[in-house]
């Protein structure tokens, strides 16, 4: 259990923060110190050596005792004691041209070795301006190194050997460790380390309050993703709502990436909607298909096949009958097929309209011009009001063709002999009002709202075995919604229908 607690919170993005930040506060600290103690000691390296510079030199000329023209070791060895009790911080050796210890400060017991490395001290008396400290063999210790100074011991001009000075001999060192231990120094990490440990925290809590929103956005995300898409309103609205607080124009990264997904949602919900719509459009076409179709199917199939049987015994009137009513019925089926393959591509959501400006008043017209010849059987009128070319729309004139040719197509149908159909336009600022106003059989008032479905048949409906099948209304909604115009319609029973919407001037 707590060895998946810890992969689950090592998967967090705060966890994964928190263990970079802390190792590289833990890094940096560890550096930083190693960098402040290295150059305080070098620091202190260098001042020291520049300090006694001239020591070696000095003790060389002042107090180094010479016997038959040599160094006397003797003397020189309690002249060092003296000279250390004055500085302990100082260890004096004499050395020889090669570098062997010929005579010391020290104790005898703690001297390891017996020659001392040269160069460095070939390298110290040739530079006079030190600007790195310089160090050389610790004859205490068989690998330390320390700074030192330096002279030639000369005789009469010629070199004897060297004075080879530690600076911090052995009692410097020891009280150099009783002074780390102080509480000084103690307090004086603390108070370092106490400061980086703030700094951690405070880094940490920052990069919780960064991190939060994006916790709380990964919640929303979740959730969003359990409850999936529904076919209704309702699932769009709670989606949008588990994301209003997001700001597209916030200059917030996660503010950004908020919106961004509430945009994302919405999309998919509208394509989810397309999607579903589809769907159920299919399954409608192959549900009004069998049925639509079956009635002229059937009736066209009964012709040919009595007009098959009895051929050789009917008259040619009544062949020409049998025949022509096949035919219309064919033409029936066909004129169905059409019109559900057309409202199919209209639901697909992949329809281009060309728009352009058209007088709306001559595509009327051509339009009653059509129908002319089936109104004047039922003694109809036709009309448009006014008949004014500057009346101009902005749209699709092949689908605007359409929509009128449905309208009237549909109020033909269902206006009695001796009535009549007009269209009226009312230009305003924006917009052509257009009305199709019929003085028919009218709507009952409980049909109203579903004439526009598909396949729906009104209670007084007058359809009979024409090749609507109920759609034209259906597709002709559907032009409109291309144009962004909604269609509306108002109607009485046995005084009539009118049909209105708005189209964009042109």
């Amino acid at each position: 259990m707590i060895k998946s607690f810890i992969k689950k919170l090592s998967q967090s993005l705060y966890s994964r923060l928190a263990f970079t930040l802390f190792c590289s506060f833990t890094l940096v600290s560890v550096f930083s110190i190693s960098l402040f103690v290295h150059t305080s000691h070098t620091y202190q390296q260098e001042i020291t050596q520049r300090m006694h510079n001239e020591l070696a030199a000095h003790v060389t000329s002042h107090y180094l005792l010479f016997k038959n023209d040599k160094p006397d070791l003797e003397a020189a060895k309690h002249t060092f004691h003296d000279l250390m009790i004055l500085g302990p911080n100082f260890e004096f050796y004499v050395l020889d041209n090669n570098g062997h210890i010929l005579s010391y400060s020290t104790d005898p017991q703690k001297i390891k070795r017996e020659y001392v490395d040269t160069r460095p001290i070939q390298h110290y008396l040739a530079n006079n301006n030190l600007r790195t400290p310089i160090v050389g063999d610790d004859p205490r210790s068989t690998n330390k190194k320390k700074i030192f100074s330096a002279s030639p011991i000369m005789v009469e001009g010629k070199q004897m050997g060297y004075l080879y000075v530690i600076l911090g001999s052995e009692i410097y060192d020891n009280l150099a460790n009783v002074v780390g231990q102080s509480k000084i120094i103690q307090w004086g990490l603390a108070i370092f380390i106490g400061g980086l440990l703030f700094s951690l925290i405070c880094t940490l809590w920052l990069t919780g309050v960064i991190t939060k929103p994006l916790t709380r956005l990964l919640h929303q995300i979740n959730t969003t993703r359990e409850q999936g898409f529904a076919h209704n309103s309702q699932s769009s609205a709670e989606a949008a709502e588990n994301f209003k607080e997001w700001n597209t124009n916030s200059n917030n990264e996660i503010h950004a990436v908020g919106a961004a997904f509430r945009d994302l949602i919405n999309k998919l919900e509208e394509q989810y909607n397309t999607v579903i719509t589809v769907d159920e459009l299919r399954k409608e076409l192959l549900s009004h298909v069998s049925h639509d179709l079956r009635t002229p199917l059937a009736s066209l199939l009964g012709y040919l096949e009595t007009w098959e049987m009895n051929k050789d015994t009917l008259s040619t009137e009544q062949t020409e009958l049998y025949i022509s009513t096949a035919k219309r019925n064919a033409q029936k089926i066909s004129r169905l097929v059409e019109q559900l393959f057309e409202l199919a591509y209209l639901d697909g959501g992949n329809v281009q309209v060309n728009k352009e400006k058209i007088v709306i008043a001559e595509l009327v017209q051509d339009v009653l011009q059509k129908f002319y010849i089936a109104a004047q059987e039922k003694n109809i009128s036709l009309a448009v009001s006014p008949q004014d070319s500057r009346i101009e729309v902005m749209g699709d004139i092949e689908k605007l063709d359409r929509v009128f040719s449905n309208l009237i197509e549909n109020a033909l149908r269902h206006t009695p002999d001796g009535g009549s159909i007009i269209v009226r336009l009312q230009p305003k600022a924006q917009y052509v009002s257009i009305e199709v106003t019929d003085t028919g059989i009218g709507i009952p008032k409980s049909d109203i709202t579903r004439i526009f479905d598909p396949h729906f048949k009104a209670g007084n409906s007058i359809r009979g075995n024409s090749a609507n099948g109920g759609l034209g209304l259906a597709i002709t909604r559907r032009l409109l919604d291309l144009h962004q115009a909604k269609i509306k319609v108002a109607s009485e029973e046995n005084k009539g229908t009118t049909f209105c919407f708005e189209l964009q001037a042109g």
